[in-house]
């Protein structure tokens, strides 16, 4: 049986795997309100998206590395990852408060690279539920998979037909 080649999952977090579209402005302290769903100290409450979550779980079961790419304040997404149990998810983290999304994936890429694991752009796939990041990150990265999702790609049932395509079949 041949061993598959390495692919990355690089999704976005606000309105892509939880509800909230920018947790930069809920402020902490974080509660678990119930399983999935986390209340900050004035009362917001941030859901998980229930199907994202299993994506990125089936991801993960079809050999994906997975990395958060968000734009965010650190200190205001981890201890939500953390509070909503999700932490385990992920294998890498390139969340910073900065636009520069390219830039993280590209310095991802290489560190892998320097730690022999070579994964072509062809083998990433970037989910976001914007598409304000994709002309730059192919520019400096290549030409990625790009799930834009609840937009080009409705759901992730259909997300996954796409990894089926693009990353799986042939692996």
């Amino acid at each position: 049986m041949r061993a598959r080649r390495p692919w990355l999952l690089a999704t976005d977090i606000d309105g892509t795997l939880w509800d909230t579209l920018d947790i930069s402005l809920v402020a902490p302290p974080y509660f678990a309100d119930s399983k999935g769903r986390l209340r900050s100290a004035d009362g917001t409450i941030v859901r998980l998206i229930p199907e994202a979550i299993d994506f990125v779980k089936w991801c993960r079961r079809n050999g994906a590395k997975v990395t958060s790419l968000s734009w965010n304040i650190p200190e205001r997404v981890f201890p939500a990852i953390k509070v909503l149990g999700i932490s385990d998810l992920f294998d890498f983290h390139a969340t910073e408060y900065t636009d520069a999304k390219h830039e993280r994936l590209y310095d991802l890429l290489n560190k892998l690279r320097e730690r022999g694991i070579i994964i072509p752009p062809e083998r990433v796939v970037y989910v976001d539920d914007r598409d304000i990041h994709i002309e730059s990150i192919r520019k400096k990265v290549g030409d990625v998979v790009w799930i834009h999702i609840w937009k080009e790609v409705p759901d992730y049932d259909a997300a996954k037909g796409v990894v089926r395509k693009k990353i799986l079949e042939g692996s």
